[in-house]
């Protein structure tokens, strides 16, 4: 947080761009690193994935491996927003059963465990119970229906999206993949299902994990009782194409 440069200009950030066009900076660094130490000092049997360590893309060869990204939504810390989060999720034969979100500017700390829920700030996480799709509770990223009544017309990076999805705030969230990877994902999977929503790629098949890099066109997470329609809306969008 002493790199968050709301409070009246940057800080010696170093800001970097990526291959992938995306930003990275100290903060990210020394996150990665913090989160790498504890991992292996508490988890010494585990592998770990993480946005920042070299050779994320290779097999890790254990039962149980850490996907984490040290600070996603880093464009949105470098401007002062307030939305960026650290996630943390553990895979289990290819399944999250674990997985943390972590918003440090709005002191949200969020978690939840297979088959035992998820909680925000000890407040257990409920998703919406509608049926069809409120007034600006959907979340669309890099889809064109930017101006149905529905959809949520502001920006907002996606693990807060993921967030308001699982307290109810939203009733779907879809984003197309464009630079998204397992561990922009991994977290948001295991509480969005453990808030007692519903995870799938484009075909309406659910997401695994450590297999990187991922190959589905988009992430479609919703209440359950809305995803027919996203998966439907996402087939709107691809036919005006």
């Amino acid at each position: 947080m002493s790199y968050w440069p709301a409070d009246g200009g940057p800080r010696d950030l170093e800001i970097e761009t990526k291959k992938d066009g995306s930003l990275v900076t100290k903060a990210d660094f020394e996150s990665n690193d913090i989160l790498i130490a504890g991992l292996k000092k508490l988890f010494p049997m585990d592998g770990i994935f993480s946005e920042e360590q070299d050779g994320w893309n290779e097999k890790v060869n254990a039962v149980s491996t850490w996907i984490i990204d040290p600070l996603d939504g880093t464009k949105s810390f470098t401007e002062g927003n307030d939305d960026f989060s650290v996630l943390l999720g553990r895979c289990v034969q290819k399944q999250i059963d674990f997985g943390m979100m972590y918003f440090p500017a709005r002191k949200l700390f969020a978690w939840g465990e297979n088959g035992k829920g998820a909680v925000v700030n000890e407040t257990r996480m409920q998703v919406s119970t509608s049926k069809v799709f409120r007034d600006r509770a959907v979340y669309l990223r890099h889809l064109k229906s930017s101006q149905e009544n529905f959809v949520y017309d502001r920006w907002l990076d996606s693990g807060m999206a993921f967030l308001n999805l699982c307290r109810g705030e939203f009733d779907g969230v879809i984003i197309k993949l464009k630079h998204h990877q397992e561990w922009d994902l991994a977290a948001a999977t295991l509480l969005i299902k453990e808030s007692g929503g519903e995870v799938t790629d484009e075909a309406g098949i659910p997401f695994l994990f450590n297999l990187a890099p991922v190959k589905s066109g988009y992430f479609v997470a919703s209440n359950g009782k809305t995803h027919s329609a996203l998966l439907d809306l996402i087939k709107k969008n691809e036919n005006q194409d």
